[in-house]
């Protein structure tokens, strides 16, 4: 059994989800979520400031709290508002529900972490923070498992009958996650982040799948580590990143 695609979305406020549902404040809390994006990738979560983003936003710090709750949560709406703008135009380059076309949107999506290394960290920040809220954490989660899940699905067939899909899915999250963090933290260097990321999906993927999805899994794998990419895969090459638009407004991580 899959675990539900469609998850309650993070309320702003936990405690009061209804609070401040008039249209300035409606329009308040977009200008705080648009400058919560923009000092992510400019700063990064050790360089966010709520009193900055309140000066930039024109807004009080006491509505800010009550408008979110807290920090955390703030970063993480904005994060989710931006993925999820960015992965409606990621384009599909082949058939999405071949390996490669899953693989494929999984390195187009990451592709964009090099464009946005100071977002790209506070999201495995949060991710992995010991005192992330849960449905904080879970919001985060959501946006690796939605991809996975989707695909996981179309091809249970191919699945074992001894694995659990939605724990599956939620392994290929903690994986991507993992892989993620590596590379902020400079433990992965630029060219190998790509192609690791592939490499450990595949991996895990080999495990659990049989018949021609487990051969073809192998191949790409074989290929991946004869050649250092896959043909069939989109570019996991570094792309040049343009030192003035390093401060660019976030769109993806996982």
């Amino acid at each position: 059994m899959t675990r539900e695609l469609a998850p309650a979305p993070l309320a702003p406020h936990p405690d009061r989800p209804l609070l401040y549902a008039s249209p300035q404040i409606l329009a308040r809390r977009r200008r705080m979520l648009k400058e919560a994006r923009r000092m992510l990738a400019e700063d990064g979560i050790d360089g966010f400031s709520i009193r900055k983003l309140c000066q930039r936003a024109e807004v009080a710090q006491r509505t800010l709290y009550n408008a979110f709750h807290n920090k955390d949560r703030l970063i993480a709406l904005a994060i989710r508002e931006a993925f999820d703008e960015y992965s409606t135009f990621v384009r599909q380059t082949s058939d999405p529900v071949a390996l490669t076309g899953w693989l494929s949107r999984t390195v187009a999506i990451n592709r964009r972490n090099f464009h946005v290394r100071n977002y790209t960290a506070a999201v495995c920040a949060l991710y992995f923070g010991p005192n992330t809220p849960q449905d904080v954490w879970e919001t985060l989660l959501d946006m690796s498992l939605r991809g996975n899940l989707l695909w996981l699905d179309q091809r249970k067939a191919d699945i074992g009958d001894w694995i659990d899909i939605g724990h599956f899915a939620r392994s290929l999250a903690d994986v991507q996650y993992a892989t993620i963090n590596d590379w902020c933290l400079g433990r992965l260097p630029d060219a190998r982040y790509l192609p690791t990321l592939v490499e450990n999906m595949l991996m895990i993927l080999i495990g659990a799948v049989q018949g021609p999805l487990a051969e073809e899994a192998a191949a790409l794998l074989g290929e991946l580590g004869a050649t250092g990419t896959i043909a069939s895969v989109a570019d996991m090459s570094v792309p040049r990143v343009e030192p003035r638009r390093q401060s660019a407004e976030p769109v993806s991580a996982p």
